[in-house]
């Protein structure tokens, strides 16, 4: 085994003195090219190719209502419920995430009696019916802002955004304003 490392050792030494001529003064180095990460890759993507809910937005809406650039989305879509996920590509949080369920029969009624989250608030001027829930920082993620509406399209849609560590209550005061105006944004309509 060592004769082998030794072999491949010296084969290596012999390739690059081989590649340089010692007697041409002017000869240039080349700088190799940096690889690009598989996030940096992600990045460039817009967040609609992600699929799934991702379709329904774009970074610079995003950044445009709520003042939080996001650069990697992900997808996934379970029976008729289809999500989105985006965030930065330097940390896990913030991150915001996107649900919609395709069809619901549930009335208004309905979506606030069984969807609605027992510490939650009614909101309303967006779609059918809509609520509103903060969360507490946990140990890993600052607070959530999560709205959660049936929309006019009968369709049931959740936003969440969650904060990383260290957001003031002053922050999810805010969040809760930019949230709605998102939500808003993104409600569907029955034309």
């Amino acid at each position: 085994m060592p004769k082998r490392l030794a072999a491949i050792g010296a084969a290596v030494v012999l390739a690059v003195a081989g590649c340089s001529d010692s007697g041409d003064e002017s000869a240039t180095l080349v700088t190799p090219v940096p690889s690009v990460s598989a996030a940096d890759q992600l990045a460039e993507q817009p967040a609609a190719s992600a699929g799934g809910a991702c379709i329904l937005w774009d970074y610079a809406f995003i950044e445009e209502t709520i003042g939080i650039r996001f650069a990697v989305a992900a997808s996934d879509q379970i029976d008729d419920t289809s999500t989105c996920v985006v965030q930065t590509t330097t940390a896990a949080w913030p991150d915001l995430s996107l649900s919609v369920v395709e069809t619901t029969s549930a009335n208004a009624d309905v979506f606030l009696d069984t969807r609605m989250p027992a510490k939650a608030t009614k909101l309303t001027g967006l779609g059918r019916a809509a609520y509103r829930l903060n969360t507490k920082a946990s140990a890993e993620h600052g607070p959530t802002v999560e709205i959660g509406w049936l929309s006019e399209a009968k369709q049931l849609q959740t936003v969440r955004f969650t904060f990383a560590k260290g957001a003031s209550a002053a922050d999810v005061k805010s969040m809760n304003t930019k949230l709605l105006s998102l939500a808003k944004g993104l409600s569907t309509t029955n034309g």
